[in-house]
């Protein structure tokens, strides 16, 4: 049973469209870098100095390479604007200078060195000066100092996490899962191309965790002014989060799966978002392992909730 002063969840809804995914990829690549773009020699050879171009391009249009470089395509089904963000794992590059803004209907490209570890989030609620350092400046959610560049920097929980880990030969495949083991603001599914070796898809969530989230666990803000204003659920704090006890967070005498069983709050995540993990030893998440591919499509507000994910779930979103 879930926990009192749960109300009925909803979500509004969002269109689907069919653009193909090698459309995406036919873009030209932009003169942006990332901060983890590699040096070479200045007398090296054409193919390499292509390889090196496709490699430190994180910008808004990527061209694949064949090889060394993998491709996130970041895309926003929200009725709303997100900014993406993103923090790599100690000794890995941060892409795209760790955040940028996607308006609904849109997408964005990331690149990333085939064996890129880290994590993605979304933000929400987010006001920037022109400097992004007054004071006032930040989002409501996933916030990372303020700042519309992470530059690495890990989000303020609670956020919808997907985790990644690349790996370059391709008999050991990537992994990636979506966490809610600090909390939740967006749902998120991610899916990625055949590359000959079958799909690895996590399907985004079934139910909205902010309408269904107890009022203990709730992040709320005021949105409009004057007569307009009005408290919203804008995230949902996990019970580990919120309380921060042993038995909540999986530590202490509770450090083992044996021992960390869930709680009536990891159960209301999981009702809402079967795929993702609820808690530190949820062993019913779907965790994608072995995958191996160039692309993979990172959707929040996917448009399709609990079914069966599509690999052009992002693709009615025009690139920026």
């Amino acid at each position: 049973m879930l926990p009192s002063g749960l109300i009925t969840p909803s979500f509004p809804a969002v269109k689907s469209s069919t653009e193909e995914i090698t459309e995406m990829a036919a873009e030209h690549c932009s003169a942006r870098t990332t901060s983890g773009a590699r040096r070479h020699h200045p007398f090296i050879s054409f193919t390499l100095m292509a390889a090196l171009v496709i490699f430190v391009c994180a910008g808004p249009a990527v061209v694949l390479a064949e090889g060394g470089t993998i491709v996130f395509h970041v895309a926003n089904r929200c009725p709303f604007p997100v900014w993406p963000a993103s923090a790599p794992n100690t000794g890995h590059p941060v892409l795209a200078g760790g955040g940028f803004l996607v308006p609904p209907g849109k997408s964005r490209r990331v690149a990333a060195p085939a064996t890129w570890n880290g994590r993605f989030w979304a933000r929400t609620g987010c006001n920037f000066t022109s400097n992004g350092g007054a004071a006032g400046a930040g989002c409501l959610t996933g916030d990372c100092e303020g700042r519309l560049a992470c530059n690495g920097s890990v989000g303020t929980p609670p956020a919808t996490l997907v985790e990644v880990s690349l790996h370059e030969d391709p008999t050991k495949g990537s992994s990636y899962d979506v966490s809610l083991v600090d909390g939740y603001n967006l749902p998120v599914s991610v899916v990625s191309s055949k590359s000959g070796e079958g799909r690895c898809d996590i399907a985004g969530c079934a139910k909205d965790v902010n309408a269904a989230c107890p009022p203990e666990l709730q992040v709320v803000a005021t949105t409009g002014g004057g007569s307009k204003a009005k408290a919203v659920v804008v995230a949902c704090k996990s019970a580990c989060l919120a309380f921060g006890l042993d038995a909540f967070c999986c530590r202490g005498a509770y450090a083992t799966p044996d021992a960390c069983r869930g709680s009536v709050y990891s159960r209301m995540f999981k009702d809402a978002c079967p795929a993702y993990y609820s808690y530190a030893y949820d062993t019913t998440a779907a965790t994608a392992t072995g995958c191996h591919a160039q692309e993979y499509v990172i959707t929040f507000c996917p448009n399709r909730w609990g079914g069966d994910q599509q690999l052009d779930a992002g693709h009615g979103a025009a690139q920026i």
